[in-house]
């Protein structure tokens, strides 16, 4: 058994998703934190009056910021009942809001991968099974060890490791459809309303500019209300990140799904296994075995991966080939010399006597 677990193998599509994905939307949504609370002028400009103070100005940037603010069109005056409109939904900014549902899509990569982690703990991997201080062992003498895990993990679970594997893939799969569609809807640029039997597109700001709010200023007891405009480059800087995370994701969609593809035909169809294990599985083994569902292939890989082809060739034929037979006088713990009797030879002997 293993002496300590080692960090399960993860193919490069599965590394696309649960690591670079998850990573890109980490390092934006800490950069957009740092500046909100360092740096706040980078993502709301006000224009305040003459005046106003630092403290003033730093209080509108805050409230400003914090408000449920109203977008304001570009050279409009805005009405004074334009926040309380049937499509009010237009005229937010959902500035605030759109780095925590970052966090959720990111956690969203991390469900697979959970997934993943919590099968190989359950049904072992190859660099689990063994134990990690192989300094002092022969090379043999692992490939042997790792043989014998195998025969012994894949007698106990059977196709078990195979089906959690394309459970798996399908997870990522769908995980990345949902996020795509997910995107494409939440920042859509109009929504279909109905009026009067027909249908029509009405435009949905998600991104506006410029906005508008209103906050009090107390000072002593006179209390003072601004209503101030500003510039938001926060909504510029979410605009375009959204646009390229988007192509981003279909990028890593079709890769994961043509990696899948594949990775299920050579894991199930005979000729594509028999193509992608020339080399590895002696020849004679592999033309004559019907391989279509076994983890021992799946298991190959993660050797082949892990350890390189030579260790992933020499388990194969540890784990595939008969043992040699054992000939007279040269057994490997019998020295002495064994002789199959011929028939009829102890009859005759006794005939003898």
């Amino acid at each position: 058994m293993a002496d300590k677990i080692q960090r399960p193998y993860f193919d490069f599509s599965e590394e696309l998703n649960f690591f670079w994905t998850s990573l890109i939307l980490l390092l934006f949504v800490s950069m957009v934190t740092v500046l909100r609370y360092v740096y706040l002028n980078s993502l709301i400009t006000c224009w305040t009056p003459a005046q106003f103070e630092f403290q003033h100005i730093y209080y509108t940037h805050q409230e400003c910021w914090s408000q449920d603010i109203v977008m304001a069109y570009e050279s409009d005056i805005l009405r004074p009942d334009q926040e309380f409109r049937p499509n009010a939904f237009n005229n937010k900014t959902f500035h605030r809001w759109i780095p925590v549902v970052l966090l959720f899509m990111m956690l969203g990569f991390q469900i697979p991968r959970a997934f993943k982690i919590m099968t190989d703990l359950l049904f072992g991997t190859p660099s689990a099974i063994v134990r990690e201080d192989i300094g002092t062992d022969q090379r043999t003498d692992r490939a042997r060890e790792l043989a014998d895990a195998i025969k012994e993990a894949g007698d106990r679970n059977r196709v078990i490791r195979t089906m959690i594997f394309f459970v798996i893939k399908i997870l990522v799969g769908l995980n990345i459809i949902i996020q795509i569609s997910f995107v494409k809807w939440y920042f859509r640029d109009s929504v279909q309303i109905g009026r009067d039997n027909k249908t029509l597109a009405t435009p949905v700001y998600m991104f506006p500019k410029t906005i508008r709010c209103r906050f009090e200023i107390r000072q002593i007891q006179n209390v003072h209300d601004y209503e101030v405009q500003c510039k938001m480059p926060i909504n510029y800087l979410l605009e375009q990140f959204v646009y390229i995370f988007w192509f981003w994701l279909l990028g890593v969609g079709i890769y994961t799904g043509l990696i899948f593809i594949s990775q299920l035909a050579s894991l199930v169809i005979p000729p594509f296994v028999r193509l992608r294990f020339r080399g590895i599985i002696p020849e004679k083994d592999l033309s004559q075995r019907g391989f279509c569902f076994d983890d021992a292939l799946l298991y190959l890989w993660d050797i082949e991966q892990s350890s390189g082809l030579s260790m992933a060739r020499e388990v194969a034929v540890k784990l595939w080939n008969s043992p040699p037979l054992v000939q007279p006088g040269s057994g490997e713990y019998n020295t002495q010399i064994v002789q199959n009797p011929v028939p009829g030879t102890q009859e005759n002997l006794l005939k003898t006597l």
